[in-house]
């Protein structure tokens, strides 16, 4: 599986996947959030993955050109 889905809202539930495989977020945690939360999450990781605060996420960075 690629992880390269086209079907509407589909890009949530690979930030769902991210936030578990990264934070230890569960995705059934991700669903019972309200949307606007839902949101700030995809946000936050996205700011993250720009911007990493976290010492192994500035190293990640470094070594995984992110698109």
């Amino acid at each position: 599986m690629s992880g390269a889905v086209q079907a509407p809202g589909a890009s949530d539930w690979i930030y769902a996947h991210i936030l578990w495989q990264k934070r230890g977020l569960r995705m059934e945690e991700f669903a019972e959030m309200p949307r606007n939360v839902q949101l700030a999450y995809i946000a936050s990781e996205q700011l993250a993955t720009e911007h990493p605060i976290n010492a192994s996420d500035r190293l990640a960075h470094v070594y995984i050109k992110v698109n």
